[in-house]
């Protein structure tokens, strides 16, 4: 494969064989660089979060593209037949983070100024966008990159709240357990409350529209003959649209507290994520649409997550409208068949550049 194709799956093929795991993303980093200035980008730097960024096109409206350079943990070997790239990152984001730098590149005469970030942590704390988003710059618009299909355009996510309960009773010997409040014991009855609250807020059909409750670590007892004194949970909270995470949290309070002096509940939140869904008129929803109509000849498909994502994030701090697109086997994210099609990360970046000018053709329409 030669010409701009053959670049492109090089690229990705180069940027897969550098391991980088959260908080590895350095060498990356450079990488990326490097192959930006080549690209035509200007003003490329690594910031204080370690993303790497660069500009490219002038006038018009202001778009950034993002994807994420961090992996999760776990080296596989890098592999391409004829139709499918395999490695740590193909699906989950390498192809959607080379995908929206060469479409940034391909695009730097369409009228739009184009930031590219490749972002650091995002299988982590976010540390990468949280810092895209303190900077001062203005987009009016914003991709980020997760893998989905060429044909599909991710439009919302649920948000997400950590919270932490502790459940402390007196605790006793196991061998009267009548005698003694077990703080395991307690812990499940506040769970079945809180199913049943969740149970509450569910849209038949519907999970992205759908509250859900789920216990991710639970640590009860400390010796194999003692009743638990101490019952210490956490529990993954996801938010559908519309429903804020204060309001969920002070509909949660009194569920899992208790009036009995035998039991203490203590409940404590994390930062939240609340959740995100673009306007399905908006002018960066049409103009993929449209890009996906003329360079696939597909009708497109409008997603809705039930995970989190970095626009989450990214979009009510800057009040800009935003999209999740990119290639990539979603489906074999984080496992060790990671993938991505050629020819969908082919399609995808002449999508995403394609979008690009329709911007300017709908600004001017």
């Amino acid at each position: 494969m030669n010409g701009p194709d053959g670049e492109a799956v090089k690229l990705l093929v180069d940027s897969l064989k550098i391991y980088s795991p959260t908080k590895e993303e350095r060498e990356l980093a450079g990488f990326l660089a490097d192959n930006m200035r080549r690209l035509g980008y200007s003003r490329v730097r690594i910031d204080r979060a370690g993303n790497v960024v660069g500009e490219v096109g002038k006038g018009g409206p202001r778009l950034l593209l993002c994807g994420h350079m961090d992996t999760v943990p776990g080296r596989l070997p890098v592999r391409k037949t004829r139709e499918t790239v395999y490695g740590r990152g193909a699906a989950d984001a390498k192809s959607p983070l080379c995908a929206l730098l060469l479409a940034g590149a391909r695009a730097a005469d369409s009228g739009v100024r184009v930031t590219f970030a490749g972002a650091t942590e995002e299988e982590g704390d976010g540390a990468g966008v949280e810092q895209l988003a303190k900077e001062a710059a203005h987009y009016e618009y914003a991709v980020f990159g997760e893998p989905g299909g060429a044909d599909r355009i991710t439009i919302g996510y649920r948000g997400r709240m950590s919270l932490r309960l502790v459940v402390r009773t007196q605790g006793g010997h196991a061998g009267s357990p009548w005698a003694h409040r077990n703080a395991f014991d307690e812990f499940t009855s506040i769970l079945s409350r809180l199913k049943e609250y969740e149970a509450s807020q569910h849209v038949q059909g519907d999970h992205f529209r759908s509250l859900s409750i789920s216990p991710t670590i639970v640590s009860a007892g400390s010796y194999q003959n003692v009743v638990p004194s101490v019952c210490d949970a956490t529990l993954d909270v996801r938010l559908p649209p519309g429903v804020s995470s204060a309001k969920v949290l002070g509909e949660i309070r009194p569920i899992v507290e208790t009036s009995s002096e035998e039991v203490r509940t203590d409940l404590i939140s994390g930062p939240p994520t609340e959740a995100y869904e673009a306007d399905v008129g908006s002018r960066l929803v049409r103009a993929f649409q449209r890009a996906i109509l003329l360079r696939l000849g597909k009708k497109p498909s409008l997603v809705r997550k039930t995970g989190t994502g970095d626009m989450n994030t990214f979009a009510p701090r800057k009040g800009a409208s935003c999209v999740t697109y990119g290639p990539g086997l979603s489906g074999t994210s984080h496992t060790d068949g990671e993938a991505v099609h050629i020819r969908d990360y082919l399609a995808s970046i002449e999508v995403a550049r394609e979008a690009i000018g329709q911007l300017v053709t709908m600004s001017g329409s």
